[in-house]
This record gives C-alpha cells, structure tokens and sequence, in this order.
C-alpha cells in the first residue's frame, strides 16, 4: 500500500461517517408533518401496491406475458434483496446511536439494498420503455420513493444507489424478455 493512502477499511469508515451524517442531516431538514405525512405515503406504496400496479397496468396496455414477467421479476428481485440484505447485515441509519429518527414502520432486518427503491426503479424503467406516456409519474414516483428512504430514517444513500442499480438491471431484463 502507497504510503499516505488511507485502507480500504478506513476508506468505508469514512464513507459509513459522511453517509451517517447525510442521513442525519435530510432528516433534521424535512421534519413539516405535511412533508413526512407524504413520504410515508410513498413509502407505504412501495410495500407492495406500486408492484400490483405495475403489473395491472402492463396487464391491461401490454398484454398478459407481460404481467406474467413482472410478476416473476418482481419476485425474484425480492428474494435477491432479502439475500442481499442478509449477507450484509448493514444496520439501518434508524438503528444506529445518534441516528435520524425512525418515521415509518420497518419492513425487515437490514439497510442494504433498498427494496423499496428496487422495485419503484424497477417500475419506472419498465413503464417508461413500454408504455412512454405513464413512464414520467412512475419516475417521479421512483425518486420520492428513494428519497423518502432516506428522509424517513431507514436507508443511506447508498443503499438507496445500489437498489436503484440492481432495479434498474432488472428492469431491462424484464423488458427484453416482453
């Protein structure tokens, strides 16, 4: 290692330290009843009701293959999340001592990658490339999702990042495969 260059371990120190105030930062920023009475909102649509539409709006503009193949990346974009976020173990802003404020109900263990995120990325690239009309709301909607994330005490912008990535490559494969 060159001398003066910090580990790599001190590298995610560092990053862990700058998100950790991020977080704290946004949620001491947005605290109007109104504003996190919207993001809880949006994030409770992301539990699972933005899938279920998602997959009824592909059905009835698209066709039924197409609801057919959401509906099995849906899932299967769940099971890579859940075994993403088990083999991480990366505790939640919320969770941590010091950390923002837990605004919204927690869905399971661990911070990373934000499902909610996934699948609101997930949504947005598959109906912006299938139905063009309705692709501007859904990536609205994809971006409060990932924001409320944040805002509500539950996600780091990273793992916010990652899920949109991984979202985003499911996304594709979803609309290769219609």
């Amino acid at each position: 290692m060159r001398a003066g260059r910090p580990s790599p371990a001190a590298s995610l120190q560092l990053l862990q330290g700058l998100e950790d105030a991020a977080v704290c930062t946004v949620a001491a920023a947005v605290n109007g009843r109104l504003m996190i009475g919207l993001l809880r909102l949006v994030s409770r649509y992301g539990d699972w009701g933005l899938s279920v539409t998602t997959g009824l709006l592909l059905l009835a503009v698209v066709g039924p293959r197409s609801a057919a193949v959401w509906a099995g990346a849906a899932v299967a974009a769940v099971l890579l999340q859940k075994t993403l976020k088990r083999t991480c173990g990366r505790v939640r802003p919320c969770e941590r001592p010091g950390g923002p404020p837990q605004r919204v109900e927690i869905p399971d263990r661990g911070s990373f990658p934000s499902g909610h995120t996934l699948h609101a990325v997930m949504a947005a690239v598959v109906i912006t490339a299938l139905i063009p009309a309705a692709g501007p709301f859904f990536a609205a909607l994809a971006l409060l999702m990932a924001a409320s994330r944040v805002v509500l005490g539950v996600h780091y912008p990273s793992d916010v990042a990652a899920g949109g990535a991984i979202g985003a490559l499911f996304a594709w494969a979803v609309v290769i495969l219609i």
